[in-house]
């Protein structure tokens, strides 16, 4: 039997099985190595054709008895497959999967200046790319090279900046070790980490307005040029944007905010059945975890004591992805939450009048005042968080079935 996979030596949270299965439902394993046994793996030789990953790019080429010319270029292998006549050859196909990204995002490299941040394997390959795409020039900084995190701003001019490192990957969310704002003619900001599906410094391109893109799309695309390398599908640029949308659409959490009494929590536990996702109401979260009622947290320790553990569950909570989340209509007024609530989530606005606001079918009118002071601080907030915003009905199913086709989501997937 031909077997198919991922060689590398940390692998349990890998998504290349998943991307695979969606790009022809193949079987994709993973051959978890310590490097003391790659010599018997490469001896049993017991797969047809295989990716690597980190750490092995470079130390798999001795075992290789052809090397194509993109390997040599980029001076590392990311694929191994066999040829007729029997031999092992060792590819790369890294270079043509950050192209990819960088086109999708619509950054143009050509006559730009370009710092690349990290100096490991990729930062190889990204100066490849940068080079064939015209970048006026190049700079690389690292911890301690000549260029390094403490003085790299002497080159505040730079147009494009990419980061290789891991600063900022799960589990090191929140992380960064860069101030965008300090750069003051940026015109692209790309990022190779996909988990989470919003780093900081993503975060941090959005806000400015800057063409960004995480590294989701270029490990889409490795994988459709591996399955074509290896002749396993036929070229069909359709079924990898289609599988881009489904594992990216998989891997964010559907997040719902806005004021008191719009019915997050029913429309989150409506549109969770529908597509067949966990769900997740942080106050009622933090009920369970605390062994007591909400009012009881107020009452006993004060505001200050829930929202602490409400910034403590958003943290681990929305780590994940794939859930549907409805949270506390004050969650949003620490940054450190909205933080949280974007780095995998689809934020929805659900909005309603405030004279239609209501809690277990009693109208909050009669607050008014209360109501349209928390108004006027929480919706610039929620404007600037939301990635859509929804009017919403009495009816739960309207209002859901206008998120999902706003969303263009499928209902029920497969897997999530």
């Amino acid at each position: 039997m031909k077997t198919y996979g991922l060689l590398g030596r940390r692998l349990l949270h890998s998504l290349s099985p998943e991307i695979h299965r969606e790009l022809g439902n193949f079987r994709y394993d993973l051959f978890q190595v310590e490097p003391d046994n790659l010599d018997a793996f490469f001896a049993k030789k017991e797969f047809s054709a295989i990716n690597v990953t980190f750490p092995y790019k470079k130390d798999v080429i001795k075992y290789c008895d052809k090397i194509t010319d993109n390997a040599k270029k980029i001076g590392s292998v990311d694929m191994i497959y066999t040829d007729e006549n029997g031999d092992l050859v060792g590819d790369n196909c890294e270079f043509d999967a950050f192209v990819y990204m960088i086109n999708k995002c619509g950054i143009d490299v050509k006559n730009k200046k370009v710092l690349i941040v990290g100096t490991g394997n990729n930062s190889i390959t990204i100066k490849a790319v940068a080079e064939s795409l015209g970048a006026a020039e190049i700079i690389t900084a690292s911890q301690t090279g000549e260029v390094n995190y403490n003085n790299l701003y002497q080159h505040s001019d730079v147009n494009i900046i990419i980061n290789t490192t891991t600063a900022g990957m799960y589990p090191n969310n929140g992380e960064k070790i860069l101030d965008l704002s300090r750069f003051t003619n940026l015109c692209g900001v790309l990022e190779l980490i996909y988990n989470p599906r919003r780093t900081r410094l993503i975060c941090d391109a959005e806000d400015l307005e800057i063409p960004n893109s995480d590294g989701l799309s270029m490990l889409v695309a490795q994988a459709y040029l591996t399955e074509i390398k290896f002749g396993r599908i036929p070229p069909d640029e359709e079924l990898m944007k289609a599988t881009y949308k489904t594992m990216s659409d998989r891997r964010k959490n559907i997040i719902f905010v806005g004021m008191p009494g719009t019915g997050k929590t029913t429309i989150a536990k409506v549109i969770a059945a529908k597509l067949g996702r966990p769900c997740i109401d942080i106050d009622r979260l933090i009920e369970i975890q605390a062994g007591v009622p909400l009012s009881t947290i107020f009452v006993a320790y004060g505001e200050k004591y829930y929202r602490d553990l409400e910034t403590k569950t958003l943290k681990k909570i929305t780590q994940n992805g794939g859930q549907v989340i409805a949270v506390d209509s004050a969650a949003v007024l620490r940054p450190e939450n909205q933080y949280y609530l974007r780095q995998n989530g689809y934020i929805v606005w659900l909005s309603r009048p405030i004279d239609e606001l209501k809690h277990n079918g009693i109208y909050l009118a009669r607050n008014r005042k209360v109501l349209e002071t928390i108004f006027e601080e929480r919706t610039p907030i929620y404007k600037f968080l939301s990635d859509i915003k929804i009017d919403v009905t009495d009816n739960a199913e309207t209002t859901v079935t206008e998120i999902i086709t706003t969303m263009n989501i499928k209902e029920n997937p497969s897997v999530i």
